[in-house]
C-alpha cells in the first residue's frame, strides 16, 4: 500500500468522524460564566441610548422647520442628555409644573361656570380638558396664523411673523376669555409619535441594569465606572419618564385657533410679549430683560364714557396684579371692581406713558424719553391696526381689562394718573424646549434654583460613590474624584445663594441688581469672572465623567467579569 493510498485512507476517517460529531444533538446551552468587556460595554450603551434618546419630548417644531434643522436640534438635546442628564429632569419638572398649574387653572375657571357663554360653538371651556391637553399647550400646540386670519377676516397687524405660538401664559388667559379649542384626547394622540409600550420597555430596560448594579454591590463584585455613569442616567430617565408620561412626542404640525374674534386677542398678546418689542435699552443677564415689549411704553387710555372716573380723584387701588382666574369672574357689570371703569361699549386708546413712568428705569429721564419717542415715532397702518385691536379686545373681554395697574404721581403740582399694561409673555415665534419664562409658575424662582441645584448636586454624589473604586491609575482617580466634588459642591453653592436670597431681603436686592447688571462695576466683573471659571471647571468635569467611564475599560479588576448566578436565568438585553 503507497503513501498516497494511506493518505486517502486518513482524509477519509477524519471526514466520518467529523460527521458523527455533528450530528449529536444538545438541548439548552448557557452561556460561560462571567462576561466579557464587550457585555460591559454593549450592556450599558443599550441601556445609556435607550434612557437618553426615549426620554427626549420636544416640543412642537418650529413654523417650516426643515427635517436637517429637526435632526439637529435632536442631536444637540441627545448630547444635552448624555452631559447634563440632572438638567434634562429640571426642564421635565418644570414643563410638568408648567402643565400642571395651567390645568388647575382650567379647571378652577371650569368651577367658577364663568364662562357659559361662547362667541363660537366651535371654542368652549370644554368639560373634557386633560392633562394631556395641559401637556399640549405647554409645548406650544395651539398657534394664531395671522396669514390666514388676514387672509380671511382682514386688519393685519404685522407682517413679519406669520404664525405666533401660545405660551401656557396665553393658553391660560385665553381660557380666562372663555375660548380654549374643542380639540379631543384622541386627535391628540394621533398626533403623538410614541406609546405607552415602547416607553414601558425603556424603563424595565433601565431597572433590570439598576437591579443588576444593585445585586453586584450586595455580592461586593466590583461595579465598573461607566455602569456608575449608566446608573445616574437611569435615575434621571426614570424621573424624566414619570414627569413626561403623559406629554405627546415628536408634533409636527400645531393646532390652529380659528374665529372671528381671534385677532383683537392675538394683536393683544402680540403686544404684551417680547417679539413686538425692541432691543432693552438697558439689559440683564435673563432673557426677559433683553428685549422690551411693545407695552412697556404705553398706557391705556380709557373711552371717553369712562375718562371721568379713571382721572377722579379717587385713589389707585394698592393690590397685587389680578390672578387670572381673579379677572376671569369679572364681568361689564361688576361696579365694585376699579378695572370697571375701562369697560364700556366704547372702545379706548393706546397712548405713550407719562415721563414720570421711566423715572425707575435707572437711566436719565431726557435720555428715556428720547427712546420712547424713536419707538413711536414711525407709526404706520400695520401699528395703528394693531393698538386698534388691541383696545378692541379690552373693551370686548372683562378678563384682559382686568390686566391693568393704575399708576399715579405729583407732576407740577398736579395729581397724574394712568393705567398700564401687564406686560407678560403671552406669545412667541415658538415655544423652545428649554425651560423659559414662557412656562407658568407653580413657586417663586428661587425654590426652582434650589430643585436644578440639588439634582446637580445628587448627579454628582452618585458619581463620588465610585471614591474607592479601580481606577487605571492614580491621576484618573484623583481627576474623578475632583469632578465629582466640582459637580456637587456647585450645587450646594446655588443653593446656598438661593437660600440666602430668600431669607434676606438685602441680600435678595443685591442678587437682583447683579442680574439687571445694575450693580457696581466691580461687583459684576469679580461675579462675572467667578462664574466663567465655574462654568468652565464644571463643563471640564462633565466631560472627564463621561470619557473616563468608557476609556476606564481598558484595565478593570477580575471581579468586574464575575456575575450574580440569578442574573443568568432572566432573560436580558
Amino acid at each position: 500500500m503507497g503513501p498516497r493510498h494511506c493518505y486517502l485512507q486518513i482524509f477519509w476517517l477524519s471526514v466520518v468522524s467529523a460527521s458523527q460529531n455533528s450530528t449529536e444533538i444538545s438541548g439548552w446551552v448557557n452561556d460561560p460564566d462571567g462576561r466579557g468587556t464587550f457585555t460591559i460595554l454593549s450592556s450599558c450603551t443599550l441601556t445609556l441610548s435607550l434612557c437618553v434618546y426615549t426620554s427626549i419630548h420636544l416640543n412642537v417644531r418650529p413654523y417650516k422647520q426643515t427635517e436637517l434643522r429637526a435632526w439637529i436640534e435632536t442631536t444637540k438635546w441627545v448630547f444635552f442628555g448624555i452631559l447634563a442628564p440632572e438638567l434634562m429632569v429640571f426642564v421635565a419638572w418644570r414643563q410638568y409644573m408648567s402643565a400642571r398649574a395651567l390645568d388647575r387653572t382650567v379647571k378652577l375657571l371650569q368651577d367658577r361656570k364663568a364662562h357659559e357663554k361662547s362667541l363660537d360653538t366651535e371654542y368652549c371651556l370644554a368639560n373634557s380638558w386633560t392633562p394631556l391637553h395641559s401637556f399640549y399647550a405647554n409645548m406650544g400646540g395651539f398657534v394664531f396664523d395671522l396669514d390666514e386670519l388676514s387672509t380671511q377676516h382682514g386688519g393685519a397687524f404685522t407682517s413679519q411673523i406669520p404664525r405666533l405660538t401660545l405660551t401656557p401664559r396665553g393658553v391660560a388667559l385665553l381660557a380666562a376669555c372663555g375660548y380654549l379649542p374643542k380639540i379631543s384626547k384622541e386627535d391628540i394622540l394621533d398626533k403623538n409619535k410614541s406609546d405607552n409600550v415602547s416607553k414601558l420597555l425603556s424603563v424595565l430596560q433601565a431597572l433590570w441594569m439598576l437591579a443588576q448594579i444593585v445585586s453586584r454591590l450586595y455580592g461586593k463584585l466590583s461595579v465598573t465606572l461607566l455602569e456608575v455613569n449608566t446608573l445616574a442616567h437611569i435615575v434621571c430617565a426614570i424621573i424624566i419618564y414619570a414627569l413626561w408620561w403623559n406629554k405627546p412626542k415628536l408634533i409636527n404640525e400645531p393646532t390652529k385657533i380659528r374665529g372671528d374674534w381671534v385677532l383683537p386677542i392675538a394683536a393683544y398678546m402680540f403686544m404684551s410679549s417680547q417679539v413686538s418689542g425692541w432691543r432693552s435699552v438697558r439689559p440683564g443677564i435673563l432673557k426677559k430683560d433683553w428685549i422690551d415689549p411693545e407695552f412697556s411704553i404705553l398706557a391705556f387710555d380709557p373711552p371717553l364714557s369712562r375718562r371721568t372716573q379713571a382721572n377722579s380723584a379717587v385713589p389707585c387701588p394698592r393690590h397685587a396684579k389680578p390672578t387670572l382666574v381673579d379677572v376671569a369672574s369679572l364681568s361689564p357689570t361688576h361696579s365694585s371692581s376699579v378695572y370697571h371703569e375701562l369697560l364700556s361699549i366704547d372702545v379706548g386708546s393706546w397712548k405713550k406713558r407719562p415721563s414720570m413712568a421711566f423715572s425707575q428705569s435707572g437711566m436719565p429721564l431726557e435720555f428715556m424719553q428720547s427712546i420712547v419717542a424713536s419707538r413711536l415715532e414711525s407709526s404706520g397702518n400695520l401699528q395703528s391696526n394693531r393698538w386698534s385691536l388691541a383696545a378692541e379686545a379690552m373693551a370686548r373681554h372683562p378678563a384682559i381689562a382686568a390686566r391693568v395697574i393704575c399708576r399715579e404721581t405729583l407732576q407740577d403740582d398736579e395729581q397724574v394718573r394712568w393705567f398700564e399694561p401687564v406686560v407678560e409673555e403671552l406669545v412667541d415665534v415658538t415655544m423652545g424646549n428649554w425651560a423659559t419664562g414662557n412656562l407658568l409658575r407653580a413657586m417663586s424662582g428661587f425654590v426652582m434654583g434650589m430643585v436644578v441645584w440639588s439634582a446637580s448636586m445628587a448627579y454628582g454624589g452618585v458619581h463620588a460613590t465610585a471614591w474607592h473604586g479601580h481606577f487605571p491609575s492614580r491621576v484618573e482617580a484623583l481627576l474623578w474624584r475632583a469632578s465629582s466634588i466640582c459637580i456637587a459642591g456647585s450645587g450646594f453653592t446655588w443653593i446656598l445663594i438661593n437660600m440666602l436670597a430668600r431669607i434676606f431681603p438685602f441680600f435678595k436686592a443685591y442678587w437682583k441688581r447683579v442680574e439687571t447688571l445694575r450693580a457696581h462695576w466691580t461687583s459684576l466683573v469679580g461675579l462675572g469672572s467667578l462664574a466663567s471659571l465655574c462654568g468652565l471647571a464644571y463643563l471640564l468635569a462633565r466631560i472627564f465623567l463621561v470619557v473616563e467611564s468608557f476609556i476606564s475599560l481598558r484595565k478593570l479588576p477580575a471581579s468586574a467579569f464575575d456575575t450574580m448566578e440569578w442574573t443568568q436565568l432572566v432573560p436580558h438585553l
